[in-house]
């Protein structure tokens, strides 16, 4: 019984853990000013505490993907978590920049392993035609993270405060992070051969990952648009866009995180479709990321200014689509996959994953500092700042794509 139900309690621990990892990413925007209130912040570092996560998770990226190819899943993945409940209760129980920022970096650290080693799961104990849709269900299950770090978290943040909420947070890490030792332990196939827990075949050394990796040019091309793509994303949905819409466009808090969820909800519906799309297509993996991506670019040129948006309305229907493009992207890791050894995946993910996150981890306080040079009155950043940083999110996305068309396409089996 249990054996029949195992792949399923894996995905949906998996899954739970990186709602968890979504919500953290982004849950500093709708809190904001109850950060620059409480902890004495401006635009500037208010950009750095919301990118420190990104800077622990993008620096383990580099040892993560040989660690989930080495040690395996289970036991990487099961205690990365622990490290980032710890630094969750470090967050909420703090009364100082320094001590908030040292708690994000902790979760940063301590989420660094989850969608890596999810990936490297479903390479271990599903079947390889799945993986992309795979991919893309956890990725939309994954947004619920983000869709809590809106509404729901500006109303947590109204009644029993912020702090209690990653308090709360941290123990429900505690127990995904424990319950991942559990459901990845020792698996048998019918024949009651052990399921193995990580890669077998010949072993791969680290100079050798890094020479046929770091080597390709492929590689940097799929780096250069992963680091865009997240990075303006999250740099938008989980800060700058929140800001921008209370201070420019005179939304409560409640208003902005309710405008906000659409970009959730984009994610909510692309990610699946994505990966259905890329599963049917495997030949096909790079032109369907390429023609996702090019719809994600095109949906940041309205926010430069240029066109104005009248109401609530229209900005959902842009952030849907914000949202419904850039999930579009976790493609990029599967066609990373086509390109390298089966024995290296978590090594490749990994590596590209480090551009991801330190797109995120750049982005996110290059547009504070951008935003930072306008003078403010009072607490409030003039329109034109906002829009300047939106534009270097545009023209950035813009230069990455092109050079990402040029990419080797997957290789011929």
């Amino acid at each position: 019984m249990i054996s029949s139900v195992r792949p399923y309690l894996i995905f949906s621990v998996l899954s739970a853990l990186f709602v968890l990892s979504m919500f953290y990413r982004v849950s500093n925007a709708v809190i904001a000013p109850n950060l620059i209130r409480d902890l004495g912040l401006n635009a500037e570092t208010l950009g750095i505490l919301g990118g420190a996560y990104f800077y622990s998770f993008a620096l383990l990226q580099i040892p993560m993907g040989p660690m989930l190819d080495r040690i395996g899943p289970r036991i990487v993945m099961t205690f990365f978590p622990l490290v980032a409940a710890l630094g969750a209760f470090l967050f909420g129980l703090g009364e100082s920049f320094v001590t908030a920022l040292f708690g994000r970096i902790m979760i940063g650290a301590g989420m660094a392993s989850v969608l890596m080693g999810s990936f490297k799961v479903f390479t271990l104990r599903f079947s390889p035609e799945r993986f992309a849709t795979l991919v893309g269900i956890n990725l939309s299950i994954g947004t619920l993270g983000n869709i809590i770090a809106t509404s729901p978290l500006a109303y947590l943040a109204s009644t029993i405060g912020w702090k209690m909420t990653f308090i709360v947070a941290g123990g429900i890490t505690t127990l995904l992070g424990l319950s991942v030792f559990w459901v990845l332990g020792e698996e048998k196939d019918k024949a009651g051969t052990p399921v193995p827990s990580r890669s077998s075949g010949p072993a791969t050394s680290f100079a050798q990952s890094v020479r046929m990796v770091w080597g390709s040019l492929a590689f940097w091309q799929m780096g250069a648009v992963a680091f865009f793509r997240y990075g303006t994303f999250v740099g938008l949905q989980g800060l700058w866009l929140g800001p921008y819409l209370i201070d420019v466009e005179g939304y409560s808090p409640i208003e902005a995180g309710n405008v906000l969820i659409f970009l959730s909800v984009g994610m909510i519906v692309g990610g699946p479709f994505a990966g259905r799309l890329s599963d049917r297509f495997p030949r096909s993996r790079k032109e369907v990321a390429l023609w996702g991506l090019a719809l994600y670019t095109l949906c940041l040129f309205p926010l430069v200014g240029v066109l104005k948006i009248e109401s609530p309305f229209w900005y959902g229907f842009l952030f849907f689509f914000l949202g419904f493009s850039s999930s579009f992207g976790m493609l990029i890791y599967s066609h990373a996959m086509a390109l390298f050894p089966t024995e290296i995946s978590g090594t490749v993910t990994s590596w590209v994953n480090f551009f991801t996150m330190l797109g995120a981890a750049t982005v996110m306080p290059a547009l504070g500092r951008v935003i930072e040079s306008f003078s403010r009155q009072g607490s409030i950043y003039p329109e034109e700042a906002y829009h300047l940083s939106f534009l270097f999110c545009f023209l950035g996305m813009m230069a990455s794509l092109i050079f990402y068309a040029f990419c080797e396409k997957e290789k011929k089996s």
